[in-house]
């Protein structure tokens, strides 16, 4: 290890800007101009800066900016030792300002930083300054931690769980008092256990959101620490800071909110679809390393609060059905659950009356819990589209014909018993001799549903002196019950003709079938003047006759 010697011995500064150096350029060059241009001053400035045996043009631009800048720029080179916790611990060794703030080599502070966030620990005694982080080329950063401005801020009492990456201010006073250094056995996520055991001794932590601080850059190559690191190393930095936060709390209540980020982000990430691409001996590895951690921590209750996909892949693998984990991925990666899944897109399974996504474990009696929290049985049951309402004539008289499809197969197996509801508006009634039966077919990959209604027992009980209006639902007897469901989703899907002619006797109606905003069907039957009538025929001869 060599380290280029100041020129001169400056005075304690107001912060020490630690910056940990692997091969970031030319993403370096702006990270340094932006530290050499705050409005804090070159004279309350320290920077120090350890190239951790880059091999590209890194170390030259690092000793450009020494020479240029003597006295607050000081370079130590080593070996490169395979993370950012050796050079952060180097440079820790040596700083002398008040505070400490850590900057990524690739990103960038804005003019005012580091100033405004002295003023503040400074004004408000605080021992950690967290201040508003921006993205940059794509580059994503939580934002809720930022929601307002405070100095009362804890682990416990905002979101900061969610925000733990070193990228703050810290008095170093309380990093020499607890002796607080990145662990050096951790490729990755080493910024994480120093920056919660600083935030659990803190006295205060300050919360900025009143300018952009911090630019976060999302390097092109994808080269920045965040992306990089095995699942293994994952596993391990996310064992150690469970680990630390099981040290500081006492109750499972305390643990609940920092447990809950480590399980939705890192865990999950852990034992999801990366995985399918491990080799099998990772997978083991991978597998036994996580059993016993969630054993430990991923009690029934905190999984209950977890998003679908996270519980579900948390408790098989709490259950150590490591297989049954491994066809869950696969299971979701085939319907496009790669990075996030998409629960529409997941298929249903119908299994003894009652519909679920088709996770392989449905009907697995050890996990019964997870099969009731994938049933979709009512909403399928309601979940019916491109519906249609044509007016027929045939042997047995005039029918309103009703369509409707659903993209479960098998949907006949959801329901017990099936009938047409049909009540007069608004008076409601039901008509004598109406009967209905529900028929299902396969359709693309789904299943058609279809309903004869025939028109003369609405015929029998219409009025010759006004309108007569009957919604029309089908009742499905199902596993909860009987569901009225609406004949169609959404307005305007009825098909065929919009409306025809109909006689009882010397009276003539015209029907027509409208879906309300409900998915209910009105059937209307408007009688027509029989003078209305004989004119329209009187008009239909002459043209005839012209012709």
């Amino acid at each position: 290890m060599t380290e280029s010697a100041p020129a001169a011995e400056p005075a304690e500064p107001d912060v020490t800007v630690v910056v940990a150096v692997y091969n970031t350029m030319p993403y370096l060059t702006e990270c340094l101009n932006s530290l050499v241009e705050q409005s804090i001053g070159l004279d309350r400035l320290e920077v120090v800066a350890v190239d951790d045996g880059s091999t590209d043009d890194s170390p030259k631009e690092l000793a450009r900016f020494a020479a240029e800048h003597p006295g607050v720029f000081r370079v130590i080179t080593q070996e490169n030792s395979g993370g950012p916790a050796a050079p952060s611990n180097q440079a820790l060794d040596v700083a002398t300002g008040r505070y400490v703030f850590f900057l990524g080599s690739d990103d960038y502070l804005g003019p005012e930083a580091l100033e405004r966030m002295v003023a503040a620990a400074d004004e408000h005694g605080t021992d950690v300054v967290v201040a508003k982080m921006v993205g940059v080329n794509g580059r994503w950063v939580p934002q809720a931690v930022f929601e307002r401005t405070r100095h009362d801020a804890t682990l416990r009492n905002s979101p900061l769980p969610w925000a733990l990456s070193n990228t703050k201010l810290f008095r170093r006073a309380l990093i020499e008092k607890h002796h607080l250094r990145y662990p050096e056995d951790l490729p990755i996520l080493s910024d994480q256990p120093f920056t919660l055991e600083a935030c659990f001794r803190a006295e205060g932590i300050s919360i900025l959101d009143d300018y952009d601080y911090y630019f976060a850059v999302r390097r092109g190559d994808e080269g920045n620490v965040t992306y990089r690191g095995s699942l293994e190393h994952r596993l391990i930095g996310t064992e150690r800071i469970m680990r630390l936060t099981e040290r500081f709390t006492e109750t499972e209540d305390e643990r609940y909110g920092l447990n809950r980020r480590h399980l939705t982000s890192e865990m999950s990430f852990v034992l999801g679809y990366r995985l399918l691409a491990a080799e099998p001996d990772v997978r083991e590895r991978i597998m036994a390393g996580a059993r016993p951690l969630l054993t430990d921590f991923a009690t029934d209750a905190l999984l209950g609060r977890l998003p679908l996909t996270d519980r579900v892949h948390l408790t098989l693998a709490r259950s150590g059905a490591f297989d049954l984990l491994l066809s869950t991925l696969r299971f979701e990666a085939e319907h496009g659950g790669a990075e996030q899944v998409d629960e529409k897109k997941l298929p249903l399974t119908v299994v003894e009356g009652r519909a679920h996504l088709g996770y392989p474990f449905v009907g697995d009696p050890r996990f019964a819990d997870l099969t009731k929290l994938v049933d979709r049985t009512r909403a399928a049951v309601r979940g019916l589209g491109k519906a249609r309402a044509s007016f027929v004539t045939d042997a047995a008289g005039p029918a309103l014909l009703l369509t409707a499809e659903t993209p479960v197969p098998g949907y006949g197996g959801l329901v017990r018993s099936a009938s047409l509801g049909c009540e007069r508006k608004p008076a409601g009634g039901v008509p004598a001799g109406l009967d209905c039966e529900v028929g299902y077919t396969p359709a693309d990959g789904g299943t058609r549903l279809s309903t004869r209604v025939p028109l003369a027992p609405l015929l029998a009980a219409a009025s010759a002196a006004g309108r007569t209006a009957w919604s029309l639902r089908w009742r499905l007897d199902t596993a909860d019950g009987e569901l009225p469901v609406p004949v169609a989703t959404a307005p305007g899907t009825t098909g065929g003709p919009a409306s025809v002619r109909l006689r009882r006797g010397l009276h003539v109606y015209r029907a027509s079938a409208t879906v309300e905003s409900d998915g209910a069907l009105t059937f209307v039957l408007t009688p027509i003047r029989l003078r209305r009538v004989i004119a329209q025929r009187l008009r239909r001869l002459r043209a005839t006759g012209r012709k």
